[in-house]
Parts: C-alpha cells; sequence; structure tokens
C-alpha cells in the first residue's frame, strides 16, 4: 500500500522532502491472542521495519496517529522506535496530533470552567 503511495507522489512529482507520512504503527489486533502481552519492541521493530522496507529516506518524517492506544501504549511504541538502530531510519518519528497525550487531560477535563 505504501508503495502505491509513494509511486503516486512520484508520479505527479511531489517533493517528498516537504511530505509528512502518517500512517498507523503496526501492532496487534484487538483480538489477537499476543495482544495481553507487553510487545511494545517487537511491534516497534514491525513498524520500524515495515516503514524502512517502503518509506523513500527523503521523506520529512513520520508522523503516527495513536491507533486506539492508550497514552502510555503510543509514548513506549514512539519511544521503543526512536530507540531502534539496528534498521534504517532517516525520517523523523513523532506524532501527528497529541490526543494520544491529551486524552486523559481532556476526560478529566469535561468542558468544565
Amino acid at each position: 500500500m505504501l508503495n502505491a503511495v509513494f509511486n503516486a507522489l512520484f508520479k505527479h512529482k511531489v517533493l517528498l522532502e516537504g511530505c509528512l507520512l502518517k500512517p498507523n504503527m503496526v501492532t496487534y489486533g484487538s483480538e489477537h491472542p499476543k495482544k495481553k502481552e507487553n510487545n511494545i519492541v517487537e511491534e516497534a521493530i514491525r513498524t520500524v521495519r515495515a516503514l524502512s522496507r517502503t518509506v523513500p529516506p527523503a521523506l520529512a518524517g513520520v508522523t503516527f496517529l495513536s491507533g486506539g492506544q492508550t497514552e502510555e501504549e503510543a509514548s513506549l511504541h514512539l519511544n521503543e522506535m526512536n530507540r531502534i538502530t539496528t534498521i534504517r531510519r532517516p525520517w523523523f518519528l513523532t506524532f501527528s496530533f497529541g490526543r494520544a497525550l491529551q486524552n486523559s487531560s481532556i476526560k478529566a477535563w469535561h468542558g468544565k470552567d
């Protein structure tokens, strides 16, 4: 799927140095038996490996969605991805939207003055 995205961008002469990719992380599905285990390192490696095989180095950065993860899970995944040194990772990795980091504050606030 990512190959098709980048082929289309190349075809339309889009400057990748000015683009950000906004994908989900590669994690086990909510019904998978391994979902309950602590697989942060494994999922981080799988995410970075998938990106390294498809995302050109010219891309400015990869900005992740939280994908329904808790704030802690999303932060742990992102931290682990940024610690990986054994897989080529030429782009910046960060969150695309702070929702993953703001959710508990929003819930506590409830829109009250």
